[in-house]
């Protein structure tokens, strides 16, 4: 991680080294910063031009400050949404027996003894935690399938909440994945999965790092910024 000082401000990026002829700045809603420079690149260089954008930057990281503090919590009533896969279902709470949790004609329906918010929340979020391992298993069989002759072994797979990170992993081999992740699109799920088997292999964010996710998942920026935007 490197910084720069601009008034009372300090701004800490990142940078990715690659084939480009040009220097680029990628702020992101989680506040990384980002900077796409050419291999040859030296450091006194993007650390000029990162100064000379830092008006920017900072105005990028309080738009998205603001966005998430005008979030409104959830409150697990019907009529309010949850996204799935991508997409957004409404809540419909029921009373009934069951406690149980169905996804049907656009509806999230859940059947409760109470509509306690607690209550709601919590079968709402073992119906997410059950469908996540299932489908995160599936798509991570497919992205290994496709890079398994790098010489990496299958990994196991656990959900762990994350409160800034969509995935991590241990050098002997474990994959976790936060389960909000879930509620993105599969091609946002699928590059996650690309992202941490690429650490099995190599173990930082080097440049062979950044060439080796490119050469499986081309478009991996697009979905990344796709990711980071929902």
């Amino acid at each position: 991680m490197e910084t720069i000082e601009y008034g009372t401000i300090t701004i800490d990026f990142e940078i990715k080294y690659t084939d480009r002829k040009t220097l680029g700045i990628n702020v992101y809603p989680d506040g990384l910063v980002i900077i796409i420079a050419p291999y040859n690149s030296e450091m006194e260089a993007i650390k000029k031009k990162v100064l000379k954008r830092a008006s920017w930057i900072v105005k990028q990281k309080d738009y998205f400050n603001n966005i998430k503090r005008l979030e409104a919590p959830r409150e697990y009533v019907s009529g309010e949404t949850h996204k799935y896969l991508g997409r957004s279902y409404r809540l419909k709470v029921e009373f009934g027996e069951a406690g149980e949790v169905k996804m049907k004609g656009g509806f999230f329906i859940i059947k409760s003894k109470t509509k306690e918010r607690k209550k709601i929340k919590a079968l709402l979020d073992k119906w997410y935690i059950k469908h996540a391992l299932k489908k995160f298993r599936e798509r991570l069989d497919i992205c290994f399938e496709e890079m398994k002759h790098e010489n990496i072994e299958y990994p196991k797979l656990e959900l762990r909440r994350m409160p800034k990170r969509w995935g991590s992993c241990t050098p002997e081999g474990k994959i976790f994945i936060n389960p909000e992740l879930i509620k993105a699109p599969v091609y946002c799920i699928d590059y996650v999965m690309v992202h941490e088997l690429c650490h099995l292999k190599i173990h930082n964010h080097s440049p062979a790092f950044y060439d080796l996710k490119t050469k499986y998942m081309p478009d991996w920026e697009e979905r990344k910024r796709l990711l980071e935007a929902r």
